[in-house]
């Protein structure tokens, strides 16, 4: 017979088993509703559109805005470079002019005198820290201030560079300087107070025949350059807050510039950046090695104004990324909060319309299940959608059609039933015919034939009434035993240990027990189970245990998981009988016990003092391995 099924064939459960109809119900519970699918498919489409929209939105406007800004630093950049450049060649200037004044050329004139007149130009531009009046020998003869008079210079770049022509230093510290003056402020919070430096400016001094009668020389103090910076800093704050104006050496090296960097020389990938703002590539973006954000920075060289051949400085504007783009992070989160309302609303109307589409589908569903229990579904509201209305009349089609077919299948079913019973009646007619005048053995080898016969009978009333799909195991054992049973069977109900299972034909007394799960045999395993119990019957009623009033029998079946298949297990045992004695020779029954399940050979049949044992064993595919699998077939043996 086929193997065991432990969940019923989609006939049975479409009859009659409101529990499995609410099993599949509550597996159907961890499917998402379609509402919440569309309403969530919605919605998360809604916001990866967002998500994307902010992303394409962000990278074009914060490419405009680094070429904006860009642009802005360089403009600033540029207008520091000519204010250097201006600045410088304005004190270049001063100085030629007073080293050309008739005071300073007539080597005549007073040493106050010529102390007057740079004290004069030094009171026009107070960023000058000194002027001096140098001689031929490099021994300074006059001050603005009166320091350093007397002292020794010849060996000073700007008085070799000043006897030769108009000269102009770079930034250096200040030395015989250093001691006379404090350090300068910064003004930066926190910072120290850093050293004097100095820029010089020197111009030979001639007499009227051309003589050089010395070196008239100027330190401009440097913080002239750093108030220049602070003033167009302040400029920037309205538009450019954060930015950061630095001067570079031609070297590369930090002139002025924020503390951690005051004086260091700076890489040139520094400058190059990681890219560049635009195609002259005087802006850029990238990392700066005094903080780990990234900056916007551009540069302007200086180039020199007029006859002034400038230093090659160059001036950096620069400007940390995160505050430059700022308005690209506000555009950013204004279109994610929009994006996310958009996205709540496409996912609430998804509900809403979800709903439309849903409600028919679940009108379906119930008429689908109503018409799985063999009922007429109810009529259907038209749907919201035109293939709901098509669903809906095909399933009304298939259930006229399905009712038209349920009606042919049960007058064949009825008319199956109705020859095979003819069939049995006219075998066992002929059987007792063709045995009727024979004695001894033979009349009892009739007996037993027809008994045969008469349990397939039985076995066939319970496939009938269940339309053939399957029987449960309890009743078809019930049915196939209670012949043997005769005045013995009463109507109570089953208690305790002692099953008398009740089933529609009656239950079986105490003295015999049946105990084991709820399974349910295909039609081939009943007849099987039939013959089976049929012959164990037989013999226990003949000369077993229920052939004396004491005597006993239990039939117990249980299921054993295993990893791959599971095991069915069916034992029969008989106690209170009389003494046991095995028999000399195999008849047709005991052959038919031996071959068990399918013909495997894997019962057995002992002959013990307490009485007799049955037990056979047949694989069966596990619970979620049923559907899967094929189903192996179990048939009871043959002779």
């Amino acid at each position: 017979m086929q193997a065991v099924a432990r969940s019923e064939t989609p006939a049975a459960a479409a009859r009659a088993d409101p529990a499995d109809r609410a099993d599949r119900r509550r597996r159907g519970w961890g499917t998402p509703r379609l509402r919440v699918v569309l309403a969530l498919g919605f919605g998360t489409l809604g916001f990866l559109a967002t998500l994307a929209l902010a992303a394409l939105v962000s990278r074009e406007a914060t490419r405009r805005l680094e070429a904006e800004v860009g642009g802005q630093l360089t403009e600033i950049a540029s207008q520091m470079a000519r204010n250097l450049d201006i600045g410088m060649f304005e004190r270049w200037r001063d100085i030629q002019i007073a080293a050309a004044s008739d005071s300073l050329r007539d080597p005549g004139t007073a040493t106050a005198a010529k102390r007057a007149v740079m004290e004069r130009l030094q009171a026009t531009y107070p960023a000058y820290s000194i002027i001096g009046l140098v001689d031929a020998d490099g021994r300074v003869s006059a001050t603005s201030t009166g320091a350093l008079e007397g002292a020794d210079v010849s060996g000073r770049d700007y008085f070799r560079g000043g006897l030769e022509g108009p000269y102009v230093g770079d930034v250096h510290p200040a030395k015989l300087l250093q001691s006379l003056m404090p350090p300068v402020d910064t003004g930066a919070r926190g910072a120290a107070r850093e050293p004097l430096r100095l820029v010089d400016v020197a111009a030979p001094v001639r007499s009227p025949d051309g003589r050089v009668l010395g070196v008239l020389a100027a330190h401009l103090d440097w913080t002239w350059a750093r108030d220049m910076a602070r003033i167009l800093e302040g400029a920037l704050r309205g538009h450019r807050q954060g930015a950061e104006i630095l001067i570079l050496s031609r070297d590369g090296t930090v002139l002025l510039g924020p503390p951690a960097l005051q004086g260091a020389a700076l890489p040139r990938a520094v400058l190059t950046g990681d890219r560049s703002l635009d195609p002259q590539g005087t802006s850029r973006v990238g990392p700066w090695p005094d903080g780990a954000a990234a900056y916007l920075s551009a540069h302007a060289s200086t180039t020199g104004h007029r006859d002034y051949p400038g230093l090659g400085w160059q001036v950096v504007v620069r400007q940390t990324a995160d505050r430059a783009l700022t308005a690209v992070a506000a555009l950013r989160g204004d279109i994610l909060v929009a994006g996310s309302v958009v996205a709540l609303a496409a996912a609430l109307l998804a509900w809403l319309l979800a709903g439309l589409i849903a409600r028919p589908l679940l009108d379906l569903a119930v008429a689908a299940e109503t018409l799985g229990r063999d009922q007429r579904p109810p009529p259907l509201p038209r749907a919201f959608v035109r293939e709901g209305a098509m669903i809906a009349d095909a399933l009304g089609a298939a259930a006229d059609e399905l009712a038209r077919r349920a009606d042919t299948h049960r007058l064949l079913i009825d008319e199956l039933n109705h020859r095979v019973k003819n069939t049995l009646a006219t075998v066992q007619a002929m059987a007792a015919q063709s045995l009727k005048n024979l004695g001894g053995d033979a009349a009892a080898g009739r007996d037993a034939f027809e008994a045969r016969l008469l349990a397939l009978s039985r076995a066939h009333d319970i496939l009938t009434r269940e339309s053939w799909a399957s029987a449960d195991l309890r009743g078809v054992a019930t049915q196939a035993m209670r012949p043997f049973l005769g005045a013995e069977v009463p109507g109570g109900a089953r208690s305790g240990s002692d099953l008398a299972s009740q089933t529609s034909s009656g239950a079986l007394p105490p003295r015999i027990s049946l105990e084991g799960p709820d399974l349910r045999l295909p039609p081939e395993g009943a007849l099987a189970l039939t013959m089976i119990l049929h012959e164990l019957c037989t013999n226990a009623v003949k000369h077993g245990a229920l052939s004396v009033p004491g005597g006993r029998a239990a039939l117990v079946w249980t299921v054993e998981a295993g990893p791959d298949t599971d095991t069915l297990r069916v034992t029969w045992c008989e106690c209170g009988g009389p003494p046991v004695v095995p028999p000399t020779r195999k008849g047709f029954g005991t052959r038919l016990l031996e071959r068990g399940f399918a013909g495997n050979r894997t019962a057995s049949l002992t002959y013990e003092a307490a009485g007799v044992v049955y037990r056979a064993a047949n694989p069966l595919p596990a619970p979620g391995r049923a559907a899967a699998q094929p189903t192996p077939r179990l048939q009871a043996g043959r002779a």
